[in-house]
């Protein structure tokens, strides 16, 4: 009878492993096909900028800011030209951020930029997937890309995006650098 109680409790450690795993699980999706806002829709960051998508091109999505340029964000996460005007071309073409599409948490790729005479070492990954307060302080779902950077003459930085699949853009953005630099965007307001 003990023998047979062992076998019970054993072949069911398996179903009750999984039942509390799936309630602990993150309340996101385990992956995120890409794709860009729709058309017309509007984020307001929290400096006062707004940008609008203009649609798709590829795996760039077309946004305009109000009241400045038009560009493109490759992959979700780098922008061209970027937000100082410089042309990032070359540095989007060596990191090639749409090897992370879909996203799905554990993902990792690695690139190597050289400019200059200097070269630069990039990991970005998609180290999980959270719950984040999103515009109005309202909990969304989130994935999380992370690049980790470092220069030839010891130099780090790391950024992150937080992608929502909801709204298909990033709702907030953060890096710091090993020299104390910092950097932060959040998007307050989603307009469509």
């Amino acid at each position: 009878m003990i023998g047979r109680m062992k076998m019970r409790f054993v072949s069911l450690a398996p179903v009750l492993a999984l039942g509390l795993a799936a309630l602990s699980a993150p309340a996101t999706a385990q992956t995120m096909e890409f794709g860009c806002p729709d058309v017309g829709t509007t984020f307001t960051f929290d400096s006062g900028t707004k940008v609008v998508s203009r649609g798709r091109d590829g795996m760039d999505c077309r946004m305009d800011t109000v009241g400045g340029a038009p560009f493109k964000v490759r992959g979700l996460i780098l922008a061209n030209p970027a937000p100082d005007g410089s042309d990032t071309s070359a540095f989007i073409a060596a990191l090639r951020p749409e090897r992370l599409w879909p996203l799905e948490v554990g993902k990792k790729i690695e690139a190597r930029y050289s400019a200059g005479g200097r070269t630069w070492t990039y990991i970005l990954s998609v180290p999980r997937a959270e719950k984040r307060p999103g515009p109005g302080r309202v909990p969304i779902d989130t994935f999380v890309i992370e690049m980790n950077e470092q220069g030839d003459k010891g130099e780090r930085s790391v950024s992150r995006w937080w992608i929502s699949p909801a709204d298909k853009y990033a709702i907030r953005f953060d890096s710091s650098t090993s020299a104390g630099v910092a950097n932060r965007a959040v998007v307050t307001e989603v307009t469509r």
